[in-house]
């Protein structure tokens, strides 16, 4: 289990380092093997690493020649079988988690597409301005996210949002009662006001 988070400013300047260690340190419990960050333009991103595959040359975030930068969360089961399809890629690792960055560049905003595992990857192209998020399609790997005046922030764990200084989030009354029925909120919305999924 890893935890990736991160911030995109809604004013273009880079993010608070601060904010993003912050949040980095709230995830310390999903991956003691290693951590890294990833700063560029409006977006900082880091991810703590449980070391599963590639275990000496899998560190994150994974990085492009073009700036094009990934962090990431989970298993890709069929990573083998992708990699076997991409005989001109010149791949830096061994690890699972590096395939996504090199299909994103052949495919764009579609490259999950032929993705099986449980995942969360985040994706920020410098060049295109952009930050992609995506999930497996059962939602095993949590995303969790938020939306402000200093922009978007995402995290696996909404406490990492939390540590970051920038959600003032309280509980809301009506998901109680369906969280002690359930054991879970359903839909978008969390426990928590303003933290979503």
């Amino acid at each position: 289990m890893c935890g990736i988070t991160g911030i995109m400013t809604a004013s273009g300047a880079p993010p608070d380092r601060t904010a993003i260690e912050a949040m980095q340190n709230a995830l310390i419990h999903r991956g003691p093997d290693g951590a890294g960050v990833h700063f560029s333009d409006s977006v900082g991103m880091a991810q703590r690493r449980l070391a599963i595959i590639d275990l000496e040359t899998g560190n994150q975030p994974f990085t492009l020649d073009d700036g094009t930068a990934l962090v990431a969360n989970g298993e890709i089961y069929n990573y083998l079988e992708l990699k076997a399809a991409m005989p001109d890629v010149a791949f830096a690792t061994n690890s699972d988690c590096e395939l996504p960055l090199h299909l994103y560049r052949r495919d764009g905003e579609t490259y999950a597409n032929g993705l099986r595992g449980m995942y969360t990857i985040a994706i920020h192209d410098p060049n295109a301005r952009r930050l992609v998020l995506s999930r497996d399609p059962f939602g095993i790997k949590q995303l969790y996210y938020t939306e402000g005046p200093f922009g978007f922030a995402f995290a696996s764990e909404p406490q990492a949002l939390l540590a970051s200084g920038m959600v003032h989030a309280e509980v809301r009354t009506e998901a109680v009662a369906e969280l002690l029925q359930l054991q879970f909120t359903t839909g978008r919305e969390t426990l928590l006001s303003g933290i979503h999924r």
